[in-house]
């Protein structure tokens, strides 16, 4: 069976390339996803998130290596596995990142991606709620909404942040990426708005385009350095072999993406040689260049009403109705409902913490995460930009063995000072009128935590934002790239790397905008090889 273009990957890049390579009527589209629909009311219902997320029918919960930054600590990387894939199961939070990131992208030899290059296709993902301008898209595919949960604990946090002294952002996914704001979300009249949503489900019926679910990928097939297709697998365990005319679009994520490239022989020699794999094009930096946010866990006891806390039948009964009726209330919460964007000194062009704020708490138990039933606010606190780079190995040679992630995630001493001197701008905002009056104590840290702890606590409590990223890094050949500036895999012919992995550096703040964008021109540069 042949087709034009093979996707790997139904994720988010995968689902915006799938919409805009079959706009060309007479390009044959696949696209392959080891996934469902992503139609599940886990998937869809926002609130619902952290049962997507912790469930391996719509994660794949990768394992990491034992972290020894972080006194070895285990962490899982999630990885979506539906259709949507990390749209699907992730906070939802709309962050475009700043434009200085874009602009050090090209400065590191991703020519064509300055933050003036790819302003044009942010606007062109997003139908903003808050209207089109030169900085904010209103016709595009994806729907992003403000919060629709409004809670008084969001207000006084926010008027205290101000009080402190960050100044008020008007849109920090507009011309001034600094300051205090609202957060903005991946959601449509309530319901979240992943990329399946936006991108494919309103062309899932064009003739020239073909979706198949829960269908893994097991290598790329190279010819003489030329990718001519796949090799899938049913669930039922059937093989087969797919061929492309045109060219395979490899679109699995920052940690798939690498496997998927090892698996097929396209990678550092020396490791496929030892996994017994045939190397076909020698790539050294395949999976080298990983990269996440650190972040640290903070929160604090309150007086007044939470989300999630005091609940009641009748109450839950209401959150309902007025989900289902109006597309609002707490069942459409994500992760995050303010955020600030803040330098931690003088020393920095722009911002280099952010700081989100959610109107509720999680506590963890044998049965997995929940809401807190007591009055609390949750803060995280993460790095914009980490000194730490990771790589994705092998584990072996064959498909269904995950890969091993090594990843030290404070092994940087300046990434720890960074996010300690974050922590302490979060207190003080915690201790800043009007929310220092409904502050009962903290929940985490201790309230007298000293400064010559606050390291150990940034140890302790930090976690992964969730924005792996950087694996298949794009540059000139000589930059160590792995693919080029038009996301073309170097050495190779009909073989496009889109997604995460092609991020040179971490952009600030959370990537799923940015993998939409880089997705969006990743389609203008694929098509413009079609003759």
């Amino acid at each position: 069976m042949q087709f034009d273009f093979i996707i790997i990957g139904g994720g988010s890049a995968g689902s915006v390339l799938a919409n805009r390579l079959s706009e060309h009527s007479k390009l044959n589209v696949l696209l392959i996803e080891a996934g469902d629909n992503g139609r599940h009311p886990y998937v869809r219902v926002p609130a619902a998130s952290g049962q997507a997320i912790f469930s391996p029918r719509f994660n794949w919960m990768y394992m990491a290596e034992p972290d020894a930054s972080r006194g070895h600590q285990v962490d899982m990387w999630p990885a979506g596995k539906t259709l949507g894939g990390s749209s699907a199961i992730n906070g939802m939070m709309f962050v475009r990142g700043n434009a200085y990131d874009y602009n050090l992208w090209a400065q590191m030899g991703a020519t064509g991606w300055s933050y003036d290059s790819v302003l044009p296709y942010f606007r062109k993902i997003e139908k903003s709620e808050r209207g089109a301008d030169e900085y904010r898209g209103g016709e595009g595919m994806l729907n992003v909404s403000d919060v629709r949960a409004p809670n008084p604990l969001t207000e006084l946090w926010l008027q205290a942040a101000l009080n402190s002294g960050i100044p008020r952002s008007p849109d920090l996914n507009g011309h001034l990426a600094e300051g205090v704001d609202y957060v903005q979300s991946s959601q449509k009249n309530g319901w979240r708005h992943s990329a399946s949503a936006a991108y494919l489900w309103p062309v899932q019926k064009r003739k020239n385009l073909r979706i198949m679910t829960n269908t893994s990928v097991l290598r790329i097939i190279v010819e003489n350095g030329k990718a001519t297709g796949v090799e899938i697998e049913s669930a039922q365990g059937a093989r087969d072999i797919l061929s492309s005319a045109r060219g395979v679009v490899l679109s699995a994520g920052a940690i798939a993406s690498p496997k998927i490239l090892k698996l097929s022989g396209i990678g550092p020699k020396q490791e496929l040689k030892a996994l017994g794999i045939t190397p076909q094009i020698e790539s050294e930096n395949v999976g080298e260049n990983l990269q996440e946010h650190p972040a640290v866990r903070m929160g604090h006891a309150v007086t007044i009403p939470s989300i999630g806390s005091n609940e009641t039948l009748f109450s839950n009964l209401r959150h309902g109705l007025n989900f289902l009726l109006r597309g609002r209330g707490p069942l459409t919460t994500g992760i995050g409902h303010a955020q600030a964007m803040v330098r931690t000194s003088s020393n920095y062009d722009v911002p280099n913490i952010q700081i989100i704020m959610s109107p509720f708490a999680i506590d963890f138990d044998e049965t997995g995460p929940h809401l807190a039933r007591q009055p609390a606010v949750g803060i995280a606190v993460g790095l914009a930009r980490t000194e730490t780079r990771g790589r994705i190995t092998l584990r072996s040679n064959q498909p269904e063995d995950k890969p091993i992630i090594h990843y030290e995630m404070l092994a940087s001493q300046h990434d720890v000072d960074q996010l300690v001197e974050g922590c302490k701008i979060a207190r003080k905002i915690s201790r800043t009128e009007p929310f220092a009056s409904i502050r009962l104590h903290d929940r985490s840290p201790d309230d007298d935590l000293s400064d010559d702890t606050w390291e150990a606590y940034v140890r302790e409590a930090s976690f992964g934002m969730y924005h792996a990223c950087g694996t298949c890094r794009m540059g000139a050949p000589s930059s160590k790239a792995v693919v080029g500036p038009d996301l073309r895999l170097h050495g190779a012919e009909n073989l496009w790397v889109v997604d995460a992995s092609v991020f040179p550096h971490l952009p600030a703040g959370n990537i799923n905008a940015s993998v939409l964008m880089v997705a969006e021109k990743g389609a203008d540069l694929i098509k413009s090889h079609i003759a």
